[in-house]
């Protein structure tokens, strides 16, 4: 099996640290989860399991709707970029415009890691047909490079700016080094509009239900294409979810010895190894606030009826 040379860039660049008697490798960087068009695809798949499609996708959908009113004022007042961040398929940005075209002239731009993301997100929104979207702009590139996606975006006529960073993507980042530098390219009076939930409950309890089967199974079928980038099948792998460093985690535990080789480097995993691949941060709402407000003007959350999801609104 052929090794992914960014994968295994990257498990080399991070190395290991010792728990307990255990070896943990970490690649949990979240650009390596849309690397390939099959890893990209297994995030997409996720819409097939319904706790998720409803607790994420359904909700952030209906609260985009029960906003609207609101929402549709963040647009109106003249021509305005709204850059989709973490763009996926496409398919939170087209509910958005559905739901807020206002009569403002309006370039739909893309922004995310993959090409067969942005290629989705293209056709998508071009298939609303929407006279508001004059132009599509899309970009290519890591958004934390915000100010670097700015200046590809930056067009006469389009100095406003709306930005989408929906479907809980800011939780597998630094939330306080995105929003730092996403504040610092946005202009007076620029909005971003954040989908994320927030605790209600006690920090780090119901680890029971990350491990659902079926949930197991999609996590499985969507990052087992990670080890698969550094040469391992599913037999010699067990995925599991647990509560640590502050976040929730998702690895797997090496079944087998291996040893890669890889452009002049040299890795030994050993039997019992254990290989992070992906992370998620879980805050409150009180922290949210703060780590917003300490970059933005002025911060309104808009919850869901269980009060567990919100639009974060921010404006500069």
């Amino acid at each position: 099996m052929n090794i992914n040379g960014t994968i295994f860039k990257e498990l080399v660049k991070r190395g290991y640290s010792i728990r307990g008697s255990k070896r943990v490798w970490d690649v949990s960087d979240s650009r390596l989860w849309y690397l390939t068009p099959e890893l990209s695809e297994g995030f997409l798949n996720l819409k097939n399991y319904v706790p998720y499609r409803v607790k994420v996708i359904d909700t952030e959908f209906d609260l985009i709707e029960k906003n609207a009113e609101k929402l549709k004022d963040i647009c109106s007042g003249g021509s305005f970029n709204l850059i989709d961040l973490g763009c996926g398929d496409g398919t939170k940005a087209a509910a958005f415009i559905k739901k807020v075209s206002c009569g403002s002239k309006m370039r739909y731009c893309p922004v995310d890691v993959s090409q067969y993301f942005i290629d989705k997100a293209v056709k998508n929104v071009g298939a609303l047909n929407d006279k508001n979207i004059v132009e599509i702009k899309p970009v290519t590139l890591d958004f934390g490079d915000f100010e670097e996606v700015m200046e590809k975006i930056k067009k006469k006529g389009f100095e406003r700016n709306v930005v989408l960073l929906l479907g809980e993507t800011i939780s597998h980042y630094d939330a306080n080094d995105l929003l730092f530098h996403l504040s610092a390219a946005l202009g007076s009076g620029d909005f971003l509009i954040v989908g994320n939930g927030y605790r209600i409950w006690e920090r780090f309890v119901e680890l029971d239900k990350y491990k659902e089967p079926l949930l197991l199974s999609a996590m499985n079928k969507w990052f087992v294409k990670i080890m698969e980038g550094l040469s391992f099948n599913m037999e010699e792998l067990d995925i599991s979810p647990r509560f640590e460093n502050g976040r929730l985690e998702w690895y797997y535990m090496i079944k087998v010895d291996k040893e890669l080789k890889h452009n002049g480097h040299r890795v030994h995993f050993r039997s019992g190894d254990e290989v992070v691949v992906a992370a998620q941060n879980k805050f409150y709402e009180p922290e949210w606030k703060e780590f917003c407000e300490m970059y933005f003007n002025s911060v309104e959350f808009l919850k869901d009826e269980k009060k567990e999801y919100a639009l974060f609104v921010c404006r500069k």
